[in-house]
């Protein structure tokens, strides 16, 4: 259970309800499947999958939940395929040009009736509310699925103002200071991989398995190429790739701490899950605040309005 991706959010308003009051609102919105007809459905499903019952798993002052989305696969190319076959019969038969607005008419058509027979694909998004910090933590690489995690919890509390967590200091132009001035924050080490970009033509240049100090690598960034992914280690503990989102993707977190999780005997899964996401959410609690510091802060909310 361990997130290998992490959308961060600041919750603009303190997180009221508790973990009870919370399952309750999230148990009508809960997961069914696509019907017949359904292209998607998304819902709630309990974090710890058949081993629990509840819509969250709390620890700490931390609320897990757990999204579920499922979507028919119907490719654009089988729905061409059926519709050039359904004009070519049209035009044959009836010896006429099909109009663009009939196309549309004839698609729709198509896609209503092979719905039905589509297979479904399903992803399940999982985050946490970290009650203390007010922040939300979403295990997600794309900003999208985070938006509709977001999405389906305003629709089941009815309110959850929060906004993307920005550091005041601009990413790229940290992550490039780095390598540049060959610094990096107390508790960070540098990994072996970044990517680099021009800013007046959009060239990207790629590094991997290479060491970033190295003078071919500054030497992209003496002609003026930015920062804009690197890779970074958290106090040998969590290997992580950094963007100029702020959003950090391919976590891995090392044995010092998930021998911290396994360092008493779980006599379930229900336990185990416990025990790893206490030692997770702990962990990344800190880690979020170094990187947040390591970038400048947080940046000020216009309250203005």
């Amino acid at each position: 259970m361990w997130f290998k991706n992490l959308r961060i959010y600041r919750l603009t308003q303190p997180f009221e309800h508790s973990p009870e009051q919370l399952h309750d609102l999230l148990a009508p919105f809960e997961f069914q499947p696509c019907g017949k007809l359904d292209p998607q459905r998304g819902g709630w499903v309990p974090p710890l999958g058949r081993h629990g019952s509840e819509f969250v798993h709390a620890a700490n002052g931390y609320i897990m939940v757990a999204f579920k989305q499922e979507e028919k696969i119907l490719p654009s190319a089988v729905v061409k395929d059926h519709l050039e076959q359904k004009v070519a019969e049209i035009s044959e038969q009836e010896a006429r040009h099909v109009s663009r607005k009939e196309r549309e008419t004839l698609k729709d058509e198509i896609i209503f009736t092979l719905l039905p027979k589509a297979f479904t694909k399903s992803n399940i998004c999982f985050a946490y509310i970290d009650t203390n910090e007010k922040l939300l933590v979403v295990n997600a690489s794309s900003a999208k699925r985070a938006e509709d995690l977001m999405a389906a919890l305003r629709e089941a509390v009815g309110s959850f103002p929060c906004v993307p967590l920005n550091p005041t200091q601009p990413p790229p132009s940290v992550m490039t200071s780095w390598l540049r001035d060959n610094t990096i924050s107390a508790g960070l080490e540098l990994g072996e991989e970044c990517e680099l970009t021009a800013p007046k033509d959009g060239r990207i240049i790629r590094c991997k398995n290479q060491d970033l100090t190295a003078d071919e690598v500054l030497s992209h960034i003496n002609t003026g190429m930015v920062v804009n992914k690197i890779a970074v280690i958290w106090k040998e503990g969590v290997q992580l790739i950094i963007d100029d989102q702020f959003a950090f993707k391919r976590l891995k977190f090392e044995e010092i701490i998930q021998e911290k999780a396994q360092s008493s005997n779980a006599d379930s899964m229900a336990e185990e899950f416990d025990q790893e996401f206490a030692i997770m959410t702990v962990e990344l609690s800190q880690m979020i605040k170094d990187l947040v510091k390591a970038f400048g802060g947080i940046e000020t909310l216009d309250t203005s309005d």
